[in-house]
């Protein structure tokens, strides 16, 4: 999530910064674009990641919190004894 919030702000600050009329080269402007792309396929990285995540902790049994069988305390001792 800190990476998507950075690649957020990182973003914003490049569409801020360009449209405040900053004189850029177009080879400036092609490595705006390029490392733009890589973010975003970074990005779709990170989410087949999330998604593979979520698939894998959903396939997987959840463990009773509760035994089945009560649990026997009749002359055990205890606290107090």
């Amino acid at each position: 999530m800190r990476f998507l919030r950075t690649l957020a702000v990182l973003f914003v600050a490049l569409a801020a910064g360009s449209s405040f009329g900053l004189a850029q080269t177009s080879a400036a402007d092609d490595q705006l674009k390029k490392d733009i792309d890589a973010l975003k396929e970074g990005q779709k990285a990170i989410q087949k990641d999330l998604e593979e995540i979520k698939r894998l902790l959903q396939n997987r049994p959840v463990a009773d919190a509760l035994p089945r069988d009560p649990i026997s305390i009749a002359n055990e001792p205890f606290k107090g004894d």
